[in-house]
């Protein structure tokens, strides 16, 4: 690999360079010199016992990527992802967890993907909206009197408006985690930590090495593991939305639309019996939705934890490994306001 290879001629050379300035210092007798060399040759030992070590955790059939592979095998088993993220499982599993065309095999039971779930809701709730909005829009008007069932639909209507707005922001974060998980792929491993490894090795950039060397195993490693450990909170208690219950709202919706609609077409004598039907259908439509909305806004909590406090933990995860682990490289990461994890 590019970046590693990189990394031990810098090591090479820092040795070389310590070696001379050490020479340097007993030649001068000058304790400063002498100082410098040993210490630039101490860490430059360390640096190459760190960038092997790093090469051989990291690698694709490395120690860590093989434990981690392990982890999430059976999670990953039936989970499609491209090149560039298919060595990492937990990558691959977290992406497929979110925006996979498969689903996902958890505990042996598979589910759909979050995106997947969240637009097989989406989709049905908004034609319903549209033809809710639709009849709740239109004023029958017979002369002596009109007809309007705004008043009534209009509770409905605000309900479906949350629904939809929740999903909306859900479907939004689901895709920004995916391209997330996907830079992450791209650059934690194969350009962070070389990049870091580098950086490690001068004086002057130690510590910045050691911060981006901790960065790039905390979003390799830890990362996309809290999504397969999110994954396994919530597949107790994933539930299915009932698609044939919704595609029965709608078709009842649409045929009370074109109930309301038949209704101008008749004069004011013969609408009495019409009428009564079609309140007695508008009384139907809105107790069905009644028996929806209770477990359509449990599903859509359940997705919101998912989507939203889920990723939050994993962040937080995240950022005290990678303290830690900066700590250990003699770096000091501070994330602000995050610092009180």
């Amino acid at each position: 690999m590019l970046g590693y290879d990189i990394a031990v001629s810098v090591i090479a050379i820092m040795i070389s360079v310590g070696g001379i300035v050490l020479g340097l210092g007993y030649a001068m007798d000058n304790s400063r010199l002498k100082n410098f060399g040993r210490d630039e040759l101490v860490q430059s030992f360390i640096n190459g016992a760190i960038v092997g070590s790093l090469f051989l955790f990291f690698s694709p059939a490395g120690l860590g990527t093989s434990i981690i592979n392990g982890v999430v095998s059976g999670a990953h088993a039936n989970a499609t992802c491209s090149s560039y993220m298919s060595t990492n499982y937990a990558i691959c599993f977290a992406y497929n967890y979110l925006v996979g065309i498969k689903p996902v095999t958890i505990n042996n039971a598979s589910y759909p993907s979050l995106l997947d779930s969240s637009l097989e809701l989406l989709l049905p709730i908004s034609g319903i909206y549209v033809t809710l909005g639709l009849i709740s829009s239109v004023q029958l008007d017979f002369g002596v009197a009109s007809i309007s069932f705004a008043n009534i639909l209009t509770p409905v209507l605000s309900q479906e408006d949350f629904i939809i707005t929740g999903l909306t922001f859900a479907i939004i974060s689901i895709y920004a985690q995916s391209a997330l998980l996907s830079v992450i792929a791209v650059v934690a491993v194969p350009l962070l930590l070389p990049v870091g490894l580098v950086l490690r090795t001068f004086y002057p950039t130690r510590k910045l090495g050691g911060t981006a060397i901790a960065i790039a195993i905390g979003l390799f490693a830890i990362f996309p593991l809290t999504y397969l450990l999110d994954a396994q909170i919530t597949a107790n208690y994933s539930g299915v939305i009932n698609q044939a219950a919704l595609s029965a709202f709608s078709i009842q919706a649409d045929g009370f639309e074109g109930g309301m609609l038949s209704l101008g077409a008749l004069s004011a004598n013969a609408i009495s019996g019409p009428l009564q039907g079609l309140m007695s259908g508008l009384s139907g439509l809105v107790s069905s939705f009644s028996g929806l909305i209770k477990e359509l806004l449990s599903w859509l909590a359940l997705l919101i934890v998912q989507v939203f406090f889920f990723p939050v933990l994993s962040v937080v995860l995240t950022i005290t490994a990678v303290r830690e682990l900066a700590k250990m490289l003699g770096s000091e990461v501070s994330f602000g306001r995050f610092d009180v994890f």
